[in-house]
């Protein structure tokens, strides 16, 4: 009876497992991965508001008489609702019969809510509630207000100050979106793990089967940096998970004798291969699958997926062989403006029409540049800049200009021409923050300028003049245009690369020395073996933040653990983990425990500096582990080479990896990280700048020792005339012997 009894329930069991679960073999049809298990989709509300979705002009009046408000859908989303919640105030002054405001959707009128004084005499703010059909959502959608305002119908003026209308700040969209159930096709790739069409940060699953190896963890660092790229200013972040079953989209890693539970069974693989699945748990959960052989065969996959997507199709793809990837060159960065040649600015539009403006008070033209952090601008006026543009015609007699900004604050101005179909060519400069002379600290209240650094916007805002015809009226708006045109250059090929390190500001915002080769092939990352999901996490969102601001995928980055075999010789450093877990893997006569124990000088001279202000920390002593969550960023010289930089991030413990991770995914918290070193806690961010500097790069002599002694006038005083006294005798001596030599010729005629 018993015999009976289990013979049913294993029977049963068996039925209730998948067919591939079931199986000890590797299976040769991979089809019931295609579509995971049956399930109801899902369904999320989505709730922005106005802000968010980055609208700044609220008011409308009677010539800026619209603004709108932009938002995306996912290509694994389907809208089923959508509701526009807002407010508006208008002008007391609006009549009502013929006033109202107008509300389109894709360019579709929606609704047109009538100024009423009836229901509103006293003009005060409405709320307003409009359900719009979700048939008309794209990918790229625009909610659009127009205002049609009368304040007088003998005599209407449209620059009048009281037409107005003002929409409420806490103004919000609803977007009821259900998941779809996409095919698994390479086709859409970098979609659905990452999507143009959404404006959120990236968060992204990194899945792996055990603890990784030095390969597995640089191919996910390569991957993350792709990702990291794909996402620029949205911000990426990397979860890591260990043998877990992924729930939301994910990318896992495998290999032949090293898989997640849930892939098992899953068929072995000769090649580097790259799959798409869905998750056996969640069907609208995809997975990008990196398989391999063996950990080697890893990063040939990503490698391959990340240069050859593009030509990539169906659910799997096989990379039979990598031709030789070049090495990048200094500053090449594809998000950085080129040190060798001029650069126009056709190179860095993202869009076709970002370099047009249409409209009386159009939208400003804006570019992001970036460039190299080291650019030697020691008493340089700012960078050359040729601008060309042109405009419509504008009124004779009537001032309409063209105002340059960067970083939102006002630097230039140029008159617009009057003359048809002509472009106008002028030559500028972009001025810079002043240069720190060596000795010298970076200040709050320096004037406005570019920031070698960090990210910097350069505005073009056209304003153009109308010309009124009388007491009532005026020529219309209308049927402007400004263009900057894309052959407009900045050329920066004449500075020279020269810094004074450390410098985590550079760091920070610019992966400053590492990104100066975009593939980060002259730099080692050392961490330690069967490091924690945390710092795995870090180094991911790391390698996001590096590809973010260079454009290119870290795939060169070598990663190490401490051995007593690290090559470090002619590389650059960082340094991730916790202060004493990486010199416990060490002898003490390593290479590398004279970089960790410099690190460790560093580091107790960083946390005794911020709590006492003192330069006197040589003999202290301090265990970083009492201190609680605490991280700390420190910049300094490489003990190996004195021409290469060291960066630590350290941790107390675990949870403090977050605190780092917090820094670099929060572009505040990102602009407080400058000095040579920086202790992150949960109450802030406090840095630390001290007298351990250090120079990299190259300067012509002359210049090199004027730079140096700049600041010291009365040594280079002395410097002058002992130059002056050893050209005067050279000199001397050359008259000397000349005199010689001819009175000796002398004798013998």
């Amino acid at each position: 009876m018993m015999k009976l009894l289990l013979t049913l329930l294993l029977a049963a069991i068996s039925l209730s497992l998948p067919h591939w679960a079931m199986s000890a073999e590797p299976l040769s049809n991979k089809a019931i991965f295609d579509d995971g298990y049956p399930e109801q989709a899902p369904v999320e509300s989505l709730t922005l508001s106005f802000e968010r979705l980055g609208l700044k002009k609220f008011k409308l009046d009677g010539v800026s008489n619209s603004t709108r408000v932009d938002f995306t859908n996912r290509l694994d989303k389907l809208g089923k609702q959508l509701m526009l919640n807002f407010s508006y105030t208008p002008s007391p002054s609006l009549i009502s019969r013929v006033s109202h405001l107008k509300v389109f959707f894709n360019e579709n009128l929606v609704t047109v809510l009538p100024i009423d004084d009836k229901t509103n005499p006293i003009k005060v703010k409405t709320e307003h509630t409009v359900s719009l059909n979700p048939k008309l959502i794209k990918d790229f959608n625009q909610i659009r207000f127009e205002l049609v305002g009368y304040y007088d119908l003998a005599c209407q003026d449209d620059f009048s100050k009281a037409i107005w209308a003002e929409l409420g700040k806490s103004s919000t969209i609803t977007l009821g979106r259900q998941s779809l159930a996409l095919e698994s096709l390479l086709e859409y790739f970098p979609a659905p793990f990452f999507d143009k069409r959404d404006y959120s940060q990236l968060n992204l699953p990194f899945i792996f089967a055990s603890g990784p190896n030095e390969e597995t963890l640089e191919a996910a660092v390569a991957l993350s940096s792709f990702f990291g790229a794909q996402a620029k200013w949205r911000n990426a972040e990397f979860p890591v998970q260990i043998n877990a079953t992924p729930v939301e989209h994910s990318v896992v890693f495998a290999t032949n004798t090293n898989k997640p539970d849930f892939l098992l069974n899953y068929p072995n693989v000769e090649k580097p291969t790259v799959e798409i699945i869905s998750s056996p748990t969640h069907r609208y959960a995809k997975v990008l699958l990196i398989l391999g052989k063996d950990a080697a065969q890893l990063k040939e996959a990503v490698v391959g997926l990340m240069f050859g997507h593009k030509v990539m199709t169906g659910r799997s793809a096989t990379i039979d062989a990598i031709d030789s990837l070049p090495l990048r060159q200094a500053y090449d960065a594809p998000l950085w403006v080129r040190s060798d040649r001029a650069v126009t600015f056709d190179e860095f539009i993202e869009y076709p029409t970002q370099l047009q403006s249409e409209g009386y008070r159009g939208q400003p033209v804006n570019l992001d540049l970036r460039f190299a952090p080291d650019l030697f601008t020691w008493r340089e006026n700012g960078i050359p800049l040729t601008l060309n543009y042109r405009n419509t015609p504008v009124e004779q007699g009537m001032l309409s200009r063209l105002n340059m900004l960067i970083n939102g604050k006002f630097v230039d101005g140029f008159t617009l021409n009057n003359k048809r179909n002509e472009n106008v060519t002028t030559q500028t400069l972009l001025p810079l923050l002043s240069t720190s002379t060596p000795s010298q600290t970076r200040q709050d209240f320096e004037l406005t300028g570019l920031d070698l650094t960090t990210n910097n916007q350069l505005t073009y805002d056209f304003n153009f003049a109308l010309v009124k015809t009388g007491e009532c009226s005026a020529i219309p708006a209308g049927g402007e245009f400004g263009v900057i045109d894309g052959s407009s250059s900045i050329d920066v090929s004449g500075f020279h690369h020269y810094i004074s390190l450390p410098n985590l500001r550079a760091f920070a915002n610019s992966g400053f020395p590492y990104t100066k080769y975009a593939d980060l092939h002259q730099s080692v990352l050392i961490m330690q073996s069967n490091a924690p999901v945390e710092a795995i996490s870090l180094l991911l969102n790391f390698a996001g933040r590096l590809g973010a601001m260079t454009g290119y995928p870290a795939h060169r980055l070598d990663i190490q653990f401490p051995n007593s075999k690290n090559e470090l010789t002619d590389k650059d450093i960082i340094i991730i983990g916790k202060p004493d877990s990486l010199l416990a893997e060490l002898s003490q006569n390593s290479s590398l425990s004279a970089v960790l124990n410099n690190n460790q000088r560093v580091v107790n001279q960083a946390i005794y500096n911020g709590a006492y202000d003192t330069q006197n920390s040589e003999k202290i002593k301090i265990n970083i582990s009492s201190l609680g969550r605490l991280a700390i960023i420190s910049g300094f010289q490489s003990p190996l080479d004195s021409k290469r930089s060291v960066v630590s991030m350290i941790a107390s413990d675990n949870s403090a990896y977050s605190l780092l991770s917090d820094v670099l995914l929060n572009a505040e918290k990102t602009a407080q990280i400058m000095g040579s070193s920086a202790i992150i806690n949960r109450q802030g961010i406090k840095t630390i700048k001290t007298d351990e500097q250090y120079f990299v790069g190259h300067l012509p002599i002359h210049t090199l020792i004027w730079f140096h002694f700049s600041d010291q006038p009365i040594l280079l005083a002395i410097l002058s005339i002992i130059t002056l006294l050893l050209i005067s005798y050279m000199l001397w001596r050359l008259l000397m012997l000349l005199t010689q030599k001819r009175l000796s010729e002398g004798d013998k005629a």
